[in-house]
């Protein structure tokens, strides 16, 4: 069947904030009486929900309570370092030029997904950006993939989900969709291949010269 979208997630896919991430969890811990954490034991920890990411880093019981903190803390941060990742203009392009509808879904906070996106000047090749909070539910739950699918107009079959990690991986599996993972986040390429997935690519570049072509342009598509 005709593959007619491409969902993406967004943090370690599309876009490097993992330095105002950091920032704005030392400031959140530090002010709540925690040790400051590492650049990499933050950078480990998100893929899923902000609550989900501190109850990582501090344990269930303040979760809720560092999350409210946090984002305040995070809109004085977020633009601070935030990048777009090699190759995502290109590969929204692409997706414009071929006629694939393209989106974004993620655990982010929907509005700073979009104000993220919007910086970055993505917004005009997406039709939607849908974050956490925006609907009832998280990824990999695929009822939040079901009505992203609805608001494209697409079924799971005609849909790529491009991400980054597990957290993306579980996310197509449970919508039946497929898959494909780029080695640019919080997974090695080697790790990423354990799973199965469509191709495992370095970069994004590397997805839009090689691996979409291929994949459109033969049996996939």
């Amino acid at each position: 069947m005709p593959i007619r979208a491409i969902l993406f997630d967004l943090d370690g896919t599309l876009i490097d904030q993992f330095a105002a991430i950091h920032r704005a969890f030392v400031r959140v811990l530090t002010q709540m009486g925690f040790p400051a954490p590492s650049f990499a034991k933050v950078k480990r920890s998100v893929g899923g929900a902000s609550e989900s990411t501190m109850t990582k880093l501090i344990g269930p019981e303040r979760a809720k309570e560092a999350v409210a903190i946090l984002r305040p803390i995070f809109e004085e941060e977020m633009f601070n370092g935030l990048v777009a990742l090699p190759g995502s203009m290109e590969i929204l392009e692409f997706c414009k030029n071929k006629g694939l509808k393209a989106a974004v879904l993620t655990n982010k906070y929907g509005p700073h997904a979009r104000a993220a996106c919007d910086h970055l000047n993505f917004s005009k090749h997406l039709a939607f950006t849908l974050g956490a909070e925006d609907t009832k539910w998280k990824k990999p739950d695929a009822r939040i993939t079901q009505h992203a699918l609805s608001e494209l107009g697409t079924r799971p079959e005609e849909t790529l989900y491009v991400g980054d990690s597990t957290y993306d991986h579980q996310t197509a599996v449970n919508a039946g969709m497929k898959c494909l993972l780029v080695a640019t986040g919080t997974h090695s390429a080697s790790d990423l291949r354990e799973l199965a997935c469509l191709s495992v690519d370095l970069s994004l570049s590397d997805m839009t010269e090689n691996t979409l072509p291929r994949l459109l342009g033969t049996g996939e598509n």
